[in-house]
């Protein structure tokens, strides 16, 4: 297996929230959901990726580092029960997809993607009107996020499109949902890959339909077309029917821990203090959140004068330190923001 497969576990996802300063002491007995881009259950051909063990809860799940194409789902999203110590994943993106960009250029300023950080879904419709295209039971996102929106770009005629760290990058609610992929059995290209229209490996080759929100590979049974058969494939199904149905049935809302796998992967093979994989996201909460907000309300900008900071030293990393740290990043890194702060960002406030 490739050298950059690791383990998902309880454990690991402990650590990860000790490096990342998440306190989930008050949830033990809740559904966590969680997220880790650009990674995939270990296999030796992602596009052939059988991931119907990965959907079922077991103490630990093999995945590996692969890219994010924005075409096809190149990232898990997967459920936490800490009570139980038992983890599922499920092959998904949480990157808006190229195709539907391309398709709907005129709504382009719509696209964004989620920024790492600790966030709040509940349970709710998607989409929100009972006329919108293929309602369904899904999660919906419940607080503002750091985000980012870039531009849609050709080069050499080819769709290009970069959320890296000199895209636009904000703090807001632009709905993005968890919802379903719509990966559909009887579509054309499904049917030209490999012959098959059942297989759980055809939705690593087919599209999925996002503009930012965060999808799981399939569509609500209601919505497979006639003569096709639900099955394996449909990790969506499964998803929504342990939040809705089995493990969370009387949970209302979840937290959403997005990551990303270079993240992951590292934490997992990590000395438990090493110092340069501390940060602290939107959502992190504790003394290393108290000790930016000192710093970013100690320093002050030179354009304004201001402090980038005038909220209350709470130790509560949200919109509005957010913001402040978005503000005070883009006047240090040449216009650049992370949107989150590591051990570079503190030094540079001086704390």
């Amino acid at each position: 297996m490739s050298q950059y497969s690791f383990t998902i576990s309880d454990q690991v996802l402990r650590q990860v929230c000790h490096f990342n300063s998440i306190d989930i002491h008050s949830r033990e007995d809740e559904m966590i959901l969680f997220a880790i881009r650009g990674a995939l259950p270990a296999a030796n051909d992602v596009c052939l990726l059988d991931y119907s063990d990965h959907i079922k809860f077991e103490s630990d799940h093999l995945l590996q580092r692969v890219g994010v194409n924005y075409y096809y789902p190149r990232c898990v999203i997967g459920q936490w029960l800490p009570a139980q110590q038992k983890i599922a994943v499920f092959p998904g993106s949480t990157v808006p997809n190229l195709k539907v960009v391309q398709r709907n250029r005129k709504r382009k300023h719509q696209f964004n993607c989620m920024v790492p950080g600790f966030y709040d879904y509940r349970k709710g419709q998607h989409p929100r009107s009972n006329s919108g295209y293929q309602p369904h039971r899904a999660l919906r996102l419940n607080s503002q996020i750091t985000l980012r929106r870039a531009n849609y770009t050709l080069q050499s005629g080819q769709p290009v499109i970069d959320y890296g760290p000199t895209a636009s990058i904000s703090v807001s609610n632009p709905g993005d949902n968890i919802h379903c992929a719509r990966n559909n059995p009887n579509t054309t290209r499904v049917r030209s890959i490999r012959g098959t229209n059942y297989s759980p490996i055809f939705c690593m080759s087919d599209y999925y339909s996002s503009y930012g929100c965060q999808v799981i590979v399939g569509c609500p049974p209601q919505y497979i077309p006639r003569g096709q058969s639900n099955g394996d494939w449909n990790a969506w199904d499964k998803f929504i029917s342990n939040a809705y149905d089995h493990f969370a049935e009387n949970q209302t809302n979840f937290k959403y821990l997005l990551l990303d796998s270079a993240d992951v992967l590292a934490i997992s093979e990590a000395n438990s203090s090493d110092p340069t994989l501390f940060k602290v996201l939107h959502g992190s909460t504790g003394s290393q959140v108290e000790r930016l907000q000192r710093g970013l309300t100690r320093m002050r900008s030179s354009r304004t004068g201001n402090p980038y900071y005038s909220g209350t030293i709470d130790g509560d990393f949200g919109s509005g330190t957010a913001q402040a740290l978005i503000r005070f990043q883009k006047d240090t890194l040449n216009g650049s923001a992370l949107g989150y702060a590591n051990e570079s960002t503190f030094r540079s406030l001086g704390v």
